[in-house]
């Protein structure tokens, strides 16, 4: 009887030893019919929530936690003895039928807590599945579920099974009008989809019939869309056209996501609508963007002279660009290659990898490159593996010439790794450029591996790899095919003539879903002629043959650091500074900086010091242009250059914004005011204004509205550094700038 009193014991020790002598004598029937009958007592009479659960946990240990004991807790005051009397009771044969599956969903209906509902939903997916049925519809009453941390998901895992034994009752379920938490009714959705049958086509497409509200169609038509990605064209239910023509008179958005669908399912209306979108400029960029999308899944074969209209459009371009890979046409390469000068870095890189998919694009592209048209280094090392794919004599010979011969054997390649280390380590070369090896790395390397939180993920992550050993850094350039982790193997599909490559991360028996460097592709399986799994990495040997030295050097300096360094603005990379659609390359605090619609924004009701949004880009000399507006000329924003970020903030200089303000320059954290006169009669108070700043050597000039405000030579000052944006301390402001371009000056 000690033994049980002191499963009590304010001591811990004491508890947990007195359970695991109970337990050991109970196993050897030593246990008396008293000691049982005390913790029992001690379970349902203690007056303390934690000794009512260590009599429990003790009678559990035992195995003498039964019926009437589990009863007890399934009605205690406090919400953790009802949820451990859940899980306890499951555990235990002897209170079984406390826990049976109507009781739990009698209980669920009537319970008030969240916490003893996490232990409820977490037993439904204990339960076996054909009797889960009243508990997971039970579970799906609570409104306030919806927005909890983890009740959804752990309802979600209960209900999942249920859409493999009855579809149709399990689309009841989620949708019955008890049912509150959209994150079960959307996901039940997709999981009857992922069934790619018929009958839950069929299913999906009846419910989308019945459903009223536009944010039910809406997710209706989205799991309908998943579940037939890879698919070209589908027979539809014989429910769509009326369902079809109820969702043709909704709102917009539902046009659009059912005219979507129409495409797969055949429907010429449907068809003949999304591609008039396309072609309007009426129509909003989303709109036409998601109707590419639309035709190039149904693989529409009026879409390719479409797509080569669009090349002009600075919008679009690059959709247009990614979707000629998917056709075969004698004017796709002309069409691009006499548009590649004036792409932006990001689009060059998009236009070179349609060229690279099929043959007949490939030569005229490596012909452009011969004929120094383009730059051969702009042919990154996962296109040149793509080249040699395409197992074409002239695009090999053309390869050969612009790129190299690739050192096969084991001895070239341990000569060209020596060559390269005596290169980085030599003393007379000039110093690394850290910024110059980011910018190299971004180039060449980023679209495959992360590094610093930065990059692809098709390779394997370099940040915690042993990048310090000079060694383990260049046999992997040099010869990255020699280890190669089963999971970075690529896949070679060959598709009408098309190759595709890339790393397999999904497959079913419609299609296969293909991680490429550039995008994700859903490929039908009807469409591949071959398909092997390469022997060698995606990343072909000797890249490194194409930079100059100091390019070299900087890399593997920078590939060797420890921090993560600025990224050297060139005029190749320039057009990526703000990309107008999200904060890459960007950092700073994510309530305070926002993309809005193409402009970048900055917002705060108030701050009690600086704040800033810092780029990546580190520039010497350029030229900066932006558009900004100051909302109500209240507050004062500003934008840093040829700065460095500090503890407090950023130390540099400053192109003011605000009233008092506009067109001083600041230098943050240093000398203060470095040029005081105003240009505030230049400015358009609440529109937007071009602002302009330039830097080269010491001099430094700045433009409102085309008009000069600042003309200062600084010797004094810094001649490189980051460049940024800031929100000063003070009352509310709200700055937005757009249109945003920089250009490195030679």
């Amino acid at each position: 009887m000690e033994l049980v009193k002191h499963t009590l014991n304010p001591n811990d020790w004491y508890v947990r030893h007195s359970r695991r002598v109970l337990q050991e004598r109970a196993a050897a029937g030593k246990v008396s019919e008293e000691a049982v009958a005390l913790l029992k007592k001690m379970a349902k009479e203690e007056t303390e929530e934690t000794k009512r659960l260590r009599a429990a946990w003790a009678l559990a240990a035992m195995e003498k936690f039964d019926a009437a004991t589990c009863e007890g807790m399934l009605v205690d005051k406090n919400e953790y003895v009802r949820g451990w009397g859940i899980q306890l009771g499951l555990d235990s044969k002897m209170a079984a039928s406390a826990v049976a599956p109507n009781k739990l969903a009698k209980m669920a209906a009537a319970e008030k807590s969240q916490v003893t509902r996490l232990y409820l939903a977490s037993a439904a997916q204990r339960i076996p599945v054909a009797q889960r049925w009243e508990l997971v519809q039970s579970l799906l009453a609570n409104a306030a579920d919806a927005t909890d941390h983890n009740l959804p998901l752990m309802i979600w895992y209960a209900a999942e099974p249920l859409a493999e034994v009855d579809a149709e009752r399990a689309l009841a379920v989620a949708l019955s009008a008890t049912s509150t938490i959209p994150l079960v009714r959307n996901n039940m959705l997709r999981r009857i989809g992922a069934a790619n049958s018929d009958q839950s086509l069929a299913t999906l497409v009846n419910g989308l019939g019945h459903a009223e509200s536009e944010e039910l169609q809406s997710s209706f038509l989205e799991a309908i869309r998943v579940s037939l990605a890879g698919r070209r064209k589908v027979d539809p239910p014989k429910e769509w056209d009326a369902v079809y023509a109820k969702l043709a008179k909704g709102s917009g958005k539902i046009q659009s996501l059912a005219e979507s669908l129409g495409v797969t399912f055949g429907n010429e209306t449907a068809l003949a609508a999304v591609r008039k979108v396309v072609v309007s400029s009426s129509a909003t960029v989303e709109a036409r963007t998601a109707g590419i999308t639309t035709l190039l899944g149904a693989k529409d074969p009026k879409l390719a002279s479409v797509l080569q209209s669009l090349l002009t459009d600075r919008a679009l371009r690059a959709a247009a660009i990614a979707g000629l890979a998917q056709y075969s046409d004698a004017n796709t390469s002309n069409a691009i290659l006499s548009i590649y000068k004036d792409l932006p870095q990001n689009e060059k890189r998009a236009a070179l990898s349609t060229l690279a998919s099929r043959s007949e694009y490939a030569v005229p592209m490596l012909e452009a490159i011969d004929a120094k048209k383009i730059t051969a280094s702009d042919l990154t090392a996962d296109l040149v593996r793509q080249l040699e794919y395409l197992k074409n004599d002239k695009v090999k010979s053309l390869l050969e010439k612009n790129w190299g011969t690739v050192r096969e054997s084991p001895a070239e390649k341990t000569k060209l790794i020596e060559e390269y280390k005596a290169l980085v380590q030599s003393t007379k070369e000039p110093k690394p450029d850290l910024s110059l090896g980011r910018a190299v790395f971004a180039k060449t390397c980023q679209q495959c591996h992360v590094l610093f939180a930065t990059g692809g993920n098709i390779g394997p992550e370099l940040t915690g790899s042993n990048r310090v050993n000079l060694d383990y850094l260049l046999s992997n350039i040099v010869d990255p095919s020699s280890v190669m982790a089963k999971e970075y193997q690529p896949t070679i599909l060959n598709c009408d003539g098309r190759i595709v490559t890339g790393i397999v991360k999904a497959e079913d028996r419609k299609s296969v879903v293909l991680q490429k460097v550039d995008a994700i592709e859903v490929v039908p399986l009807n469409e591949i002629e071959d398909r092997k799994l390469s022997d060698k990495s995606m990343m072909p040997e000797d890249q490194l043959k194409l930079f100059s030295k100091h390019e070299i050097r900087s890399l593997i300096a920078y590939l060797g650091s420890d921090r993560q360094l600025p990224l050297l603005a060139t005029s190749a990379n320039a057009p990526e500074f703000f990309n107008g659609k999200d904060l890459t390359y960007w950092r700073g605090d994510a309530k305070l900086w926002r993309v809005e619609g193409g402009e970048l924004v900055g917002k705060t009701s108030g701050l009690a010091k600086n704040e800033f949004l810092i780029s990546d880009f580190s520039a010497a000399d350029f030229h900066l242009k932006l558009e900004v507006k100051l909302i109500g000329n209240e507050g004062n924003s500003g934008i840093q250059f040829r700065s460095q970020p500090t503890s407090e903030g950023m130390l540099g200089y400053q192109a003011d914004i605000g009233k008092g303000w506009w067109g001083k320059l600041y230098e943050e954290e240093g000398r203060a005011l470095l040029w005081d006169k105003s240009g505030e009669t230049h400015v358009k108070h609440g529109e937007w204004n071009l602002y302009e700043v330039r830097a080269e050597g010491a001099k430094i000039q700045t433009w409102i509205n085309g008009q000069l405000c600042v003309d200062l030579n600084d010797p004094k000052g810094a001649k490189n550094g980051v460049l940024g944006l800031q929100l000063h301390s003070g009352g509310p402001t709200e700055v937005r700038f757009r249109n945003v371009e920089l250009k490195v000056l030679p």
